[in-house]
C-alpha cells in the first residue's frame, strides 16, 4: 500500500511539474506585444504558479520520504524520488530564466536603434504608451544639417559612421528615470525629458548642441557638421501628436536662424 503511495505521490509531482512549466510558458507566450498592466497580471500568475508548485512538490516529496522511513527503515528509493523532484524544480526554474532572457532580449532588438544602440521608434511608441497623463514633459526634435549631402557624395557608411558618433554623444544624456533619446528614422532624434520646464529644456538644448555641433573623423574624411533643435513643452494634458509635430515645427524654425541653433515652439 505504501509503494502505491509513493508511486501516486512521484506521479503527482511529475504531473504539478509539467502543469506549472505549462502554465508559465503560455503566460509569457507573446508577452512583449501585451499591454503593461497585462505583461504585470502575467507576470504576477507566472510568480504564483511557480511558488504554489514549488510547495507542493516540495510537500509531496517530503512525504514520500517520511511514509517510506517509517514502514521499512530503508531511504534510498525516498531520496531517489526527493532528488528527482528537486531535478524537475530546478529544470523549471532553469526553463523560466531562459524565457525571461528571451523576452529580454526580443525586447531589446524591437526597441533599440541597431546602428545607434539608442531607443528606436517603436521604442518611443511603447514609452509614450506608459506615460503618465498629466506629467510635465520637454520634447526635443533635434535634425543633423547637411546630413543627405553627406550621404550622397561620400557614401552611405560615412553617414552611418556620423550617425554612431551622434549617437553615442547623445547618448550621454540619457537618464534611465528622466531622459529618454531615440532615433527615429535617418538623421532624427527625439529627446523627451521629464519634470523639464522650459528653461531647463534650453539649457538641455544648449549642452546637446555643444556636444554634437563639432568636426568629426569619420575614416579618411574630416568633416564639420551642425545640429538644429526644436522645443515643446508640455501643457497639461499629455498629447504626444502635439508635442512632436510641434517640436519638429520649432526645428525647422532653428534651421533657419543659422548653424547649431535651437528654438522653442510659440503658439
Amino acid at each position: 500500500m505504501v509503494e502505491v503511495q509513493i508511486y501516486l505521490q512521484t506521479l503527482m509531482s511529475i504531473i504539478i511539474a509539467g502543469v506549472v512549466g505549462y502554465l508559465v510558458l503560455r503566460f509569457y507566450r507573446d508577452v512583449a506585444s501585451k499591454e503593461p498592466k497585462q505583461r504585470a497580471v502575467y507576470t504576477g500568475l507566472s510568480i504564483i504558479t511557480i511558488v504554489v508548485g514549488l510547495w507542493a512538490m516540495h510537500q509531496l516529496g517530503k512525504k514520500s520520504l517520511e511514509e517510506t522511513v517509517e514502514v521499512n527503515g530503508g531511504i534510498f528509493t525516498p531520496l531517489l524520488i526527493y532528488a528527482l523532484t528537486i531535478a524537475v524544480l530546478m529544470f523549471l526554474l532553469t526553463r523560466l530564466n531562459l524565457v525571461l532572457a528571451e523576452r529580454e532580449q526580443l525586447k531589446e532588438l524591437a526597441y533599440k536603434d541597431g546602428l545607434t544602440g539608442l531607443l528606436n521608434k517603436n521604442g518611443m511608441d511603447h514609452f509614450w504608451d506608459r506615460c503618465k497623463v498629466n506629467e510635465q514633459l520637454a520634447v526635443l526634435f533635434m535634425d543633423l544639417n547637411r546630413f543627405k549631402s553627406i550621404n550622397d557624395s561620400l557614401g552611405h557608411h560615412v553617414g552611418d559612421l556620423l550617425l554612431q558618433e551622434v549617437g553615442g554623444r547623445l547618448s550621454q544624456f540619457s537618464s534611465k528615470r528622466k531622459r529618454h533619446i531615440f532615433r527615429i528614422g535617418g538623421d532624427e532624434f527625439v529627446i523627451v525629458a521629464k519634470g523639464c520646464n522650459q528653461k531647463e529644456a534650453e539649457q538641455l538644448a544648449v549642452q546637446i548642441l555643444e556636444k554634437t555641433t563639432r568636426h568629426y573623423q569619420l575614416g579618411e574624411h574630416n568633416l564639420f557638421v551642425s545640429a538644429s533643435i526644436g522645443i515643446s513643452i508640455s501643457h497639461d494634458k499629455v498629447d504626444h501628436f502635439r508635442l512632436l509635430h510641434e517640436a519638429d515645427t520649432a526645428m525647422y524654425t532653428a534651421k533657419q536662424l543659422g548653424t547649431g541653433r535651437y528654438s522653442v515652439y510659440k503658439n
